[in-house]
């Protein structure tokens, strides 16, 4: 879409900025959502959260897209994971699939009352995906007819594959201005300020809220979950992107809150997210222009010796108590990230690692007797590790690219591969010389390719709560095809 055809297109009421009707929709879901944590769903929540939802997305579908975002980085699992419960019966039915579903819907009313399509460019990225989605379509009608093959394990997958995917264009349908995709990232940097309260509620603890869902292969607690400290992660690269540039009205505050999720991320134990992190960070780095790479050094610099001096004044203070004082707990946190960070080398020590090579090599054995078909979604493969053996789940083998390249085969990896590719290049053509929303985009890149990594080391793309974000990200960078801007100066332009 070019300049003029954006001015001259129709107004769509995607989002109703109505004070109380925002107050009212946060206040009613995310209390619901809240009872979902503590009670889990039955009935009578369920329904009342989809009657609630429907009355405020259907007229806002914008509101849904924020919704889905905000209610997974805060609840994560108890939003996107917690079953439907009826006589100790678990379907699964998730608030997620609710609020997704019913963004569409939404989206395709306010097309149709304004009489028109959304301006999707159908290229070779969207062309590719519609056929990965097609052709996981295809593999679970496989799946139903397979003997061998787990019909929840298959479902769950199909999700995955074939679901979640619809919001790479359920988001170029809703984010079609400028304003509207700084309102996105503004929404995802202020749910990870939310997560702040997680990471107090760690140190205060010694253990983070929900971090029994991922233990340990060596000592130590978390002080905060994993998923909450991946959300951390896309966050703190966006903020990073948008202060490189000075996008942001108080760039010490926001060096403030960057100290506190780096703490979060590190106290989270996760050590592919802060390989990730670091790689992210560097190619940060190679996408923005000189001047802005002295600011962002200038922020990394007086970030580090902020987390340098508040650990050189603790370990001080709680040297110079008592033996016997409670304060020495205090370092434990300390010993722990070093335990863990050192354990990156111990490769023939680490179990995680070790099952994980032990798991890789057995799915590739696997793969070789259907190398271009593959095996088929809803399966299990025998793993014996150690003393050890149990039956996995392929979608589990903790590297999403692998996962899908021994379920279906080189055709569905070519196809999955072929879409990251073509989203590259197509979107960078875009991208590159839209100078007014370049600092956006760059973080957003960024942040792709670290949840790309990431997926490397964890089912990131088997696991809705950061799936979605995978192709939410997708279609957020896509966006540039479908709006310009007239050139501006990059560093001078405020954020509105």
């Amino acid at each position: 879409m070019n300049q003029l055809d954006h001015q001259q297109a129709p107004n769509l009421s995607l989002w109703r900025s109505n004070p109380i009707y925002q107050i009212l929709a946060w206040s009613y879901l995310l209390a619901l959502t809240a009872s979902f944590a503590v009670i889990g769903v039955n009935v009578v929540t369920l329904i009342a959260f989809i009657l609630i939802a429907a009355i405020f997305i259907l007229p806002s579908p914008l509101l849904g897209l924020a919704l889905i975002i905000s209610l997974t980085m805060i609840f994560e699992r108890f939003f996107t994971l917690e079953p439907l419960m009826i006589n100790q019966i678990a379907y699964k039915l998730y608030p997620l699939d609710i609020i997704i579903g019913l963004t569409i819907v939404a989206t395709a009313l306010a097309y149709w009352r304004q009489r028109r399509w959304p301006r999707i460019s159908w290229h070779w990225p969207e062309k590719l995906l519609a056929l990965f989605i097609l052709l996981t379509v295809i593999y679970f009608f496989r799946g139903l007819m397979d003997i061998n093959a787990d019909f929840y394990v298959l479902f769950s997958s199909f999700k995955n594959y074939a679901f979640y995917p619809l919001l790479y264009f359920l988001t170029i349908s809703l984010v079609t201005n400028e304003a509207q995709l700084k309102r996105i990232i503004k929404i995802i940097i202020n749910s990870c300020l939310v997560i702040i309260l997680f990471i107090a509620f760690g140190f205060l603890t010694g253990e983070g809220l929900w971090t029994e869902f991922t233990p340990l292969s060596t000592g130590g607690s978390r002080l905060l979950a994993g998923t909450h400290a991946f959300y951390l992660v896309l966050g703190l690269l966006l903020t990073l992107s948008l202060m490189a540039f000075r996008k942001l009205t108080n760039n010490n505050a926001a060096n403030a809150v960057i100290v506190i999720w780096l703490i979060g991320i590190a106290g989270s134990l996760m050590r592919h997210l802060w390989l990730g992190l670091l790689g992210a960070i560097l190619l940060l780095w190679l996408l923005i222009p000189l001047k802005n790479k002295k600011i962002l050094a200038r922020l990394l610099a007086r970030s580090a010796l902020i987390i340098i001096a508040a650990a050189v004044i603790i370990i001080l203070i709680v040297n110079l108590l008592p033996p016997w004082h409670s304060g020495q707990k205090i370092l434990e946190p300390f010993f722990d990230w070093y335990q863990r960070l050192t354990s990156i080398g111990d490769v023939e020590l680490d179990s995680s690692i070790n099952w994980r090579l032990v798991l890789w090599q057995t799915a590739q054995k696997t793969w070789l007797d259907s190398p271009l078909i593959g095996i088929g979604l809803g399966k299990k493969i025998p793993l014996e590790f150690t003393d050890w053996q149990n039956f996995e789940e392929i979608r589990n083998i903790h590297n999403s690219p692998l996962a899908i390249l021994i379920q279906m085969g080189l055709i569905g990896f070519l196809l999955f591969a072929g879409f990251i590719s073509a989203s590259a290049v197509y979107s960078w053509k875009k991208i590159r010389p839209n100078q007014a929303l370049y600092p956006y985009y760059a973080g957003l890149i960024s942040a792709l390719a670290a949840i790309l990594f990431f997926s490397l080391f964890q089912p990131y793309l088997e696991t809705n709560l950061t799936a979605i974000f995978f192709w939410l990200f997708l279609g957020l960078i896509a966006t540039s095809r479908n709006f310009l801007t007239p050139n501006q100066d990059y560093e001078n332009t405020p954020n509105q």
